[in-house]
């Protein structure tokens, strides 16, 4: 059981992804002209902003998580 709570905290919830990549993605497209830039660029950008912010997301859920309860 302990092992389950433990898997569980390791990610945060599906939605905090999802809000923190659409908003990431609108400054992005804001702020980067995608009409200037190559397709294949986009996509490289897109792709590693995307993982950039979940690895951001993890790492800040992980560090915000209460130290594990003793027995």
């Amino acid at each position: 059981m302990q092992a389950q709570e433990q898997r569980r905290a390791r990610w945060a919830p599906w939605w905090v992804y999802v809000i923190a990549i659409v908003a990431t993605n609108q400054l992005r497209t804001q702020l980067l002209t995608p009409n200037d830039l190559a397709t294949w660029l986009e996509v490289v950008i897109g792709l590693g902003s995307m993982a950039l912010v979940a690895t951001l997301v993890t790492v800040a859920y992980r560090a915000t998580r209460t130290a594990p309860r003793a027995r």
